[in-house]
């Protein structure tokens, strides 16, 4: 059992949230635990199944404002209980460690100022340490290493995307980085159409199987046929997302019939997909094979048919049209849920089972979402963001951001789809101070450099473009509801800016962005 002693601020809370914590093993990969606080004494209990090295990772604190879900360094079960800012501040450490020796390796070396900062958050570490007999002191020092390691930690994965974005431009490959947004049903506006046309240049549009056949054998093309018509006018590169997801929302209420016969349901998901990919073949340049399968399992397939049926999508694509990319596309890529749910599949071992199996896709698609109510959307810094971008390129095959969102608001926002209706100011941790307008600018502009800096990033997408209709992420759209433009739509127009100079509409061009007083 591993067990810590928690203080915050010098003394112990009155309760911590069990319900996001987990556990990892060495590789990263979560493992089932369960949670005890004891908040007489200060002390949390962490029962696990199985031996090895572990770590802890949950919301927390840091000095800078945040709130971000952090690890502590991988420890063995002991009798004494650890001291938990200082084990966070150790798992901060090591992760700064690794990065120094990646930058060591790729570009010659830290700065001399990353190393003078990196060489004092050790000394603060080193004398916390030292006074560990003394529970408050040794804090005091920990949450010092700890706030300073969160900022050197940004700087230094913003600072590598500086020198990777420096590369492929020298390269001449930064153009090649598709970016875009989805596009669904509730932007129809001449004006929502421009702004889109404007900054984009690619566009996911969703093929959910419950719209297009509601009812068996009855097909609703109208507005996809539409959808695909303007976007290709205006000359925007198309992805058909999501033809395949097993979730209640998705599947048509015809299929539950068959839920215990999975070769029906194969041949019916094959025949769909088939379909889909046949009537925009040529036109539709990108398809998911299947979304989120390793988590997102309605049905309760069996690990071995979960494999075989994102063969089968994978494969109905291919056959139907051989130019087109397939992507896997991965939802919740730290893999939180597995946890818990243990009938689900890490994402990282999903790909490569798929890719043992020779499952024919082209591309790991994953989705990024930080910020709402839920373990899976607990907010994340750009060092852990940019180390699991890393780990999902080091798979050898190209990368998408398929969707990619946090929130500008605090407020409930009952039209979202993910936890709109309990979303707050605290709902999914904090990233630098509470979310709005600016933060949300500010993670943007962070995000889309980081991303466009990784050599196998191929294309990055914004989950929703207005809040003005049904959406997916509370307050995620890049226009209010009042159709104006948020402040981080002229940040991605900067970015597009940066990616194709003269290409997109010049940063501080749009006279209708309105800033937030």
């Amino acid at each position: 059992m591993l067990a810590f002693d928690v203080l915050i601020d010098g003394k112990p809370p009155a309760e911590l949230d069990l319900d996001r914590m987990y556990l990892t093993s060495q590789e990263g990969q979560p493992i089932r635990g369960r949670f005890r606080y004891n908040t007489e004494v200060g002390r949390l209990f962490c029962e696990r199944s199985g031996q090895g090295l572990a770590a802890l990772n949950l919301l927390w604190r840091v000095g800078d404002g945040s709130r971000l879900m952090l690890r502590t360094a991988l420890l063995q079960d002991a009798e004494e209980p650890y001291l938990l800012t200082l084990e966070l501040a150790r798992g901060r450490v090591s992760d700064l460690w690794r990065k120094k020796d990646e930058w060591g390796y790729a570009f010659g070396g830290p700065t001399p100022e990353v190393e003078q900062e990196f060489g004092a958050i050790k000394m603060l570490l080193a004398k916390a340490q030292t006074v560990r007999a003394s529970s408050r002191a040794a804090c005091a020092l920990a949450d010092e290493a700890l706030a300073r390691g969160v900022t050197l930690g940004e700087n230094m994965a913003l600072e590598d995307a500086r020198q990777g974005i420096h590369i492929r431009r020298r390269q001449g490959v930064l153009a090649n980085v598709d970016f875009g947004c989805h596009w669904d049903a509730a932007q129809a506006s001449d004006e929502a159409r421009r702004r889109f046309g404007q900054t984009f240049n690619y566009a996911s549009i969703p093929f959910t199987w419950r719209s297009i056949e509601p009812r068996e054998h009855e097909y609703a093309w109208q507005w996809h046929d539409a959808a695909v018509a303007w976007l290709e006018g205006a000359g925007i590169v198309v992805k058909g997302a999501s033809p395949v997801r097993f979730t209640e929302r998705a599947l048509p209420d015809w299929v539950w019939i068959w839920e215990n016969d999975f070769e029906t349901i194969r041949d019916l998901v094959f025949d769909h997909v088939e379909r889909c990919v046949q009537r925009y073949r040529g036109r539709v340049d990108h398809w998911d094979a299947v979304t989120g399968l390793h988590v997102e399992n309605c049905l309760s397939f069996a690990l071995d048919r979960i494999i075989e049926m994102s063969r089968v999508c994978a494969h109905a694509i291919k056959r139907t049209d051989p130019s087109a990319t397939v992507i896997l596309d991965l939802v919740h890529p730290w893999g939180e849920y597995y946890a818990t749910n243990q009938r689900s599949i890490w994402p990282y071992h999903y790909a490569e089972m798929c890719m043992n199996a020779g499952v024919p896709f082209d591309v790991v698609g994953v989705q990024f979402f930080f910020g709402a109510s839920g373990a899976d959307y607990a907010a994340r810094d750009m060092l852990q963001i940019s180390n699991q971008l890393d780990r999902f390129g080091g798979l050898g095959k190209p990368v998408h951001v398929t969707a990619c969102a946090v929130p500008s608001g605090a407020d409930p926002d009952p039209g979202a789809e993910v936890a709109g209706a309990v979303h707050g100011p605290d709902a999914g941790g904090v990233w630098r101070t509470a979310w709005d307008e600016v933060v949300q600018s500010d993670w943007v502009d962070a995000f889309y450099h980081l991303a466009i800096s990784k050599p196998f990033v191929r294309a990055i997408l914004w989950r929703d473009f207005a809040d003005a209709q049904p959406h997916h992420f509370p307050h995620g759209g890049l226009l209010r509801k009042d159709g104006k433009p948020k402040i981080a739509y002229q940040r991605l127009a900067g970015v597009r800016h940066e990616i194709w100079p003269g290409g997109g509409p010049i940063p501080g061009g749009d006279a209708n962005v309105v800033f937030p007083e």
